[in-house]
């Protein structure tokens, strides 16, 4: 699997329980539970650790990475009652993209990308109506552009709904599958002239390794376009005119990565056909030069074995130039059935 992950049996963890249970789920082990708190307003923003609830006016940004203490975030969780159901997904981190709504917010699933520091990761974000609860595997950098943003010169970010926060926040992930999408493109182009020109410097599983984190991409991303779509037609969730052009051109950015994946996941089936292709044009001309060669042997094996037989009367076997004139037989043999299959066009 992608990264040397082991996903067999993960879902025995849950088997018999009811809906709801909060019982983490997943395939790398629990980092620390760490939760940052951002109040922000049209005037400024404050971060603080922890979540501590304020009789205030101002908007939240709670961010909270790790899923190794459950109880301290079904706390923070409750304060917004979220439902067992919502968390269940949270601590299930095998879920596919989605987008779910409940009355008084609406929760979307994600999947934040692998790099060299860290692994692929869950993000869930659920949207209030002056808040937002964005929970995720690990810790990452991935939102440092928007922290820095929202605590600096972001004045409409912040003198604006939460809504464009939760757009700036998918916009980051996003961002990530395009830059992926390039460099499998980078990498598809690569092969592909490396399996044209000089195929024997290819192997089959590295083909294939790619084909596997296009596909890996490509599943992960392709509820994107749908979500979207939902989401900006969705009359339950008044989005001001700001987020809705936003989220239009997010949305194009997924029409764009859904046909990038597919356009990339043929060329690399391509690729491999050609690979396969080229093997067996190879091990063709292989086998032609062994036939040719097992071609010229066979008058001289039986001119060999002819003067091999135990006769005691046979010409040349008494004479000192015997060998001498067989050898030379063969020699000529040999030499004239090459220069036939050259002159047939066979070598």
């Amino acid at each position: 699997m992608e990264n040397g992950k082991t996903f067999s049996l993960l879902h025995k963890k849950k088997e018999g329980m009811r809906p709801g249970a909060l019982v983490y789920v997943g395939d790398t082990e629990c980092e620390e539970t760490l939760i940052k708190t951002y109040w922000y307003d049209q005037d400024a923003c404050t971060v603080e650790s922890g979540y501590t609830p304020k009789e205030t006016e101002m908007k939240r940004w709670i961010h909270i990475s790790g899923l190794q203490d459950i109880k301290k975030i079904v706390t923070v969780a409750k304060e917004f009652s979220l439902s067992n159901l919502s968390l269940e997904d949270v601590f299930s981190t095998d879920q596919r993209m989605k987008i779910d709504y409940y009355d008084s917010y609406f929760s979307l699933t994600m999947r934040i990308l692998d790099t060299e520091r860290k692994p692929e990761e869950q993000l869930s974000l659920f949207i209030g109506t002056n808040w937002i609860l964005s929970i995720s595997e690990h810790q990452s950098d991935t939102f440092e552009p928007v922290v820095k943003h929202l605590v600096g010169e972001g004045v409409k970010l912040r003198s604006a709904s939460p809504h464009l926060l939760f757009h700036a926040l998918i916009d980051r992930v996003i961002d990530q599958y395009l830059v992926r999408a390039d460099e499998l493109e980078a990498k598809t182009e690569a092969l592909e002239e490396l399996v044209v020109n000089t195929p024997e410097k290819s192997t089959a599983p590295e083909i294939y390794t790619h084909k596997r984190r296009i596909l890996h991409l490509r599943r992960m991303t392709l509820p994107l376009k749908d979500i979207l779509t939902n989401l900006l037609r969705n009359e339950s969730i008044t989005l001001d005119k700001p987020t809705q052009f936003l989220l239009r051109d997010a949305y194009d950015h997924a029409i764009w990565l859904s046909e990038e994946c597919e356009m990339l996941r043929d060329t690399v089936t391509g690729v491999m056909e050609v690979y396969l292709s080229s093997l067996d044009m190879r091990m063709n001309k292989i086998m032609k030069v062994l036939t040719i060669i097992s071609t010229i042997f066979i008058p001289l094996t039986f001119i060999t074995g002819l003067y091999g037989m135990n006769f005691l009367h046979m010409p040349f076997t008494n004479s000192f130039w015997g060998f001498y004139v067989m050898l030379f037989c063969c020699i000529l043999v040999a030499v004239l059935m090459t220069g036939w299959f050259k002159r047939k066009q066979w070598w």
